[in-house]
């Protein structure tokens, strides 16, 4: 009976360390999402076309283009599907404040 009872605590512990992304594909998540934030996209807006977008810290990426550069930050989202353990991370994008050079 333990070995059953240790064999269910493995799988369990297995699956929900499988359920989250490898590194580079969560860094790839996170630019995309940057790069798709309407939050970040309307400030820059068309006479700003974002150039590029480099990690600072942790959850933490500057946006830059057109002279101009956002501190964007990663947030964690509460998981509410699943009972909130499988899956990929879950998180938003918040934009800062866009500061241009005169």
């Amino acid at each position: 009976m333990r070995t059953i009872a240790a064999i269910g605590l493995t799988l369990l512990g297995a699956s929900t360390a499988l359920a989250a992304l490898p590194p580079q594909y969560q860094r790839q998540a996170e630019l995309v999402a940057i790069i798709e934030s309407p939050d970040v996209v309307e400030v820059f807006g068309i006479e700003r076309p974002i150039e590029g977008v480099r990690i600072t810290d942790v959850d933490v990426y500057e946006v830059t283009g057109g002279g101009c550069r956002m501190q964007v930050r990663i947030i964690d989202v509460p998981r509410t599907e699943n009972g909130g353990i499988v899956g990929p991370r879950s998180f938003a994008v918040e934009a800062g404040e866009l500061f241009c050079e005169d």
